[in-house]
């Protein structure tokens, strides 16, 4: 194709200015071989009487979205603006352009005929020099804007990933190359100041509440991963109520921790826990009874569902009386196996034989091994390596120890033997491999293919445990396709149900004099009632449904149940938690402003997102072209769709295309949807937790509306993210950093009323900056926002709002210490 381009370019350069035919194979070439141009898509008119053939590249529904003039006839173009020695492309202002007759000619020919049509894009070109150029932009004169130029056919040679990424069917359709290349120029980069690099303490730690040397350890053991040692905590705390639900004020509908349209097409099943397993607990007691092995079963779910947690229930700690009397299962655990195929294929192998191992056979003596387990490989040894020799002589015996010793090592070997000796005693095996999720997609494609293998090779199930957002990138799709219906996704348990089991179960045994030993050495009777005091009061909060400590906790976590855990451990644990005031109260009822502060940062007194599992919505992201409002407009616009659809999901082309054409601002909109992914407030179709060309569509999750409808809004929210920001005002960046060393100056002279009130003027300083950002977006941007919906009004609305609460707190605080 390219070889074709390049000759052809060379008759061209020697043909007659009226032979039109070569110029319409070269255009053919680049439209269509080159830039992917489906044919169906492109219609070809001919004008014979002005000499021009038109290119019109459509939508499926028949609108253009880019108009081609070739010029048929006539002197080649003079483009009249110096280049450097081969220069295949530039910019140049289309005002210059136009200085040169025969391109002013067809340039406003063009822009004629496309502002007739409603085509925004169009281009001339003679078969070598193309001028690309957008045909008129609300605010702008035509004659100001910039063309494309190319200089000739090299550009799609030499260039063609510059020329494909520009022009491509795919980049003008799906990526908007047209409206990032062709739009008038965008804001000059800013000045940006960092306010947190100001702060003399911005490190600066806080020290724990004081009943956190009692808890840490009670925390660590019962709010964490359940062990497999850990039954009792198994039995009592285990939620088998999964796929929760969470509605928010201001919500219109409800999102589902559910499969998602694209898991559906591959045949994965809903996974329903019964206590017994569900679908995936009848399918392995199906295969075990009818002696179907060979079988790889696959267990999605999000980070932090519980994959794991549901495995060990099923098949060690509560398994179905049948399965427990007629299967034995072998759970082999990578997690801490490095990322190594060699460490990580002899550890399956070496656990399995562990685990499979059920009658201590390897640790039995050689006559037994040779009996019940080597009994083949030593057949064919006393016919070769030991044949001839004297059973009662030492050479025998030294030969034979080698080999059961070589045996013992070859752990695949072991393993097959082992899975038989279970067949024969009538029971079938169950293989387990989990927390492959922790590796790359090479390692975690190689442990598939070794749990084939193994299902293979021992004739049993093999069960895969897979976080949703590694399949797609997986390229195992092939082999998955064969394995249809054998996927099942498991949702997460209710966060409250989880905090609240725990919570009674804790304090149970705290209460019990008897077993308390189980938890805690502390003897201190005092502080052991506080502790279950305290405790007491944050399930009472957690179980009260509009609580924010329960909303928060629930939305951060996004069904991510070990890390709604840790969020968890780090409120009940912080120096930021009100202890003593809720012993003394005896009861409490939680405001927001409690519960952000001690989750967002507790163990610092400044905020820092990098240090921080709550990120900052407000954040400029990218080191050029930013807005502070990026992330909440993405969430904005995703969140009109809530109840358009069943699947609510939309396409990532279109909400691409919009940023792109509206902001102009294609990186900061690509990074902000990362940092939306990475922390859950926008998932992913193929659940995809972070952004790359392969997300195809992407839905607001109840996280990304609780940050949308609530928590951008707090004030204690603005209030600590108002540090960790990219400024572009100067002022704005040294007001904030002034008024966060006069806070901590007031802090550490223990005036906390006059430090909320620094902290109220720093939140209003930083509104005020938001409102004047968004308002130049407003203008630069000639965004069209209806009375009451601007994020400024909205920010204000609330402020002034949660000013007089806390304003009144900071009093009622005052006047408690004064008496």
């Amino acid at each position: 194709m390219k070889k074709n381009l390049i000759e052809l370019c060379k008759k061209l350069a020697d043909c007659d200015a009226n032979e039109a035919q070569t110029r319409h194979e070269v255009i053919d070439i680049i439209i269509h071989d080159i830039l992917a141009w489906p044919r169906a898509l492109t219609q070809v008119e001919e004008y014979i009487s002005p000499g021009f053939s038109d290119y019109v590249l459509t939508k499926p529904n028949g609108d253009f979205l880019f108009f081609v003039e070739a010029k048929r006839a006539g002197k080649q173009f003079t483009l009249p603006f110096p280049h450097k020695s081969g220069e295949t492309h530039c910019y140049m202002p289309i005002k210059t352009l136009l200085t040169d007759e025969t391109i002013c000619s067809v340039m406003k020919q063009v822009r004629e005929y496309c502002m007739d049509t409603g085509c925004e894009y169009g281009a001339i070109t003679n078969g070598r020099e193309w001028v690309c150029f957008k045909c008129f932009e609300k605010g702008k004169r035509w004659d100001q804007l910039k063309a494309f130029v190319i200089r000739g056919p090299e550009f799609f040679v030499h260039d063609e990933i510059k020329a494909k990424n520009t022009f491509s069917y795919i980049s003008i359709t799906e990526h908007s190359s047209l409206s990032t290349n062709l739009a008038s120029a965008p804001p000059k980069d800013r000045q940006v100041y960092i306010a947190k690099d100001r702060i003399a303490a911005h490190s600066h730690p806080i020290t724990s509440n004081r009943l956190a040397t009692a808890l840490r350890p009670i925390a660590n053991r019962n709010f964490g991963v359940i062990n497999d040692d850990q039954i009792e905590l198994m039995d009592r705390c285990y939620v088998a109520d999964r796929g929760f639900t969470q509605v928010l004020s201001g919500m219109r509908s409800i999102i589902k921790d559910s499969l998602t349209p694209y898991f559906e097409e591959y045949g994965v099943e809903q996974l329903e826990d019964t206590g017994k397993g569900g679908a995936i607990g009848g399918r392995l007691t199906k295969n075990i009874k009818n002696s179907r092995g060979g079988e790889v079963l696959i267990l999605f779910g999000g980070k932090g569902a519980g994959k794991s947690t549901f495995i060990r229930r099923l098949l060690r700690h509560t398994p179905p009386k049948w399965l427990k009397d007629n299967s034995v299962s072998a759970v082999v655990d990578l997690l801490d196996v490095p990322e190594d195929k060699g460490k990580v294929y002899s550890e399956i192998w070496r656990r399995l034989v562990v685990d499979l191992d059920t009658e201590n056979l390897l640790n039995s003596s050689r006559d037994i091994l040779l009996r019940d387990l080597f009994q083949d490989r030593f057949s064919i040894a006393s016919k070769q390596e030991l044949s001839g020799l004297s059973k009662t002589g030492e050479l025998y015996n030294d030969r034979l120890n080698g080999l059961v010793s070589e045996w013992k090592r070859d752990h695949e070997y072991c393993a097959e033997r082992l899975a038989l000796k279970c067949t024969e005693n009538g029971k079938g095996v169950i293989v387990v491999i989990d927390n492959t999720d922790q590796y790359g997609g090479e390692i975690q494609d190689y442990c598939f293919t070794t749990a084939q293998e193994i299902a293979r090779s021992l004739s049993c199930v093999t069960i895969i445990s897979m976080r949703e957002e590694r399949f797609h990138n997986s390229k195992i799709h092939g082999v998955l396709d064969a394995f249809q219906n054998s996927g099942f996704h498991l949702s997460s348990p209710k966060p409250s149900t989880v905090f609240l089991k725990r919570l009674e179960y804790t304090i149970e045994i705290l209460r019990n004099p008897d077993r308390r030993g189980e938890l805690t050495y502390i003897s201190d009777h005092a502080l052991i009632a506080d502790c279950c005091t305290y405790l007491s009061i944050v399930a009472e909060g957690i179980r009260n449904g509009n609580s924010p400590l329960n909303n928060f906790l629930t939305a951060c976590g996004h069904g991510d149940i070990r890390l709604t855990l840790d969020l968890f451990r780090s409120f009940l644990l912080s120096g930021y938690t009100n202890v003593q005031e809720m012993l003394d109260a005896g009861r409490w009822v939680f405001q927001i402003h409690q519960v952000i502060k001690p989750v967002m940062v507790p163990t610092r007194y400044f905020y820092d997102e990098q240090l921080s599992d709550i990120p900052n919505i407000f954040q400029a992201r990218d080191s050029r072209l930013s807005s502070h409002f990026t992330s909440l407009r993405i969430l904005r616009r995703l969140s009109k769709n809530i109840g358009a659809g069943s699947t609510e999901f939309v396409a990532m082309a279109e909400l691409r295309a919009y940023f792109s054409e509206k902001f102009r601002m294609v990186s900061d909109f690509n990074l902000c949807l990362d940092i939306l992914l990475r922390h859950g407030f926008v998932e992913a179709n193929n659940r995809l937790d972070y952004f790359d060309e392969s997300v195809d569509r992407v839905r607001v999750t109840n996280y990304g509306l609780y940050m949308l409808s609530d928590l951008a809004f707090t004030f204690t929210y603005l209030d600590l993210v108002c540090i960790d920001v990219n400024y572009f005002d100067e002022e704005a960046c040294n007001s904030i950093t002034g008024l966060a060393n006069e806070e901590y100056r007031l802090f550490s002279e223990r005036k906390r009323t006059e430090r909320v009130h620094v902290r109220l003027s720093r939140a209003e300083a930083f509104l005020k900056y938001l409102k004047q950002e968004e308002q130049r977006e407003i203008e630069i941007f000639d965004l069209d926002i209806p009375d009451g919906e601007s994020f400024g009004e909205k920010l204000s609305a609330s402020f002034e709002a949660e000013r007089r609460r806390v304003l009144a707190s900071a009093e009622k605080q005052r006047y408690n210490r004064r008496n």
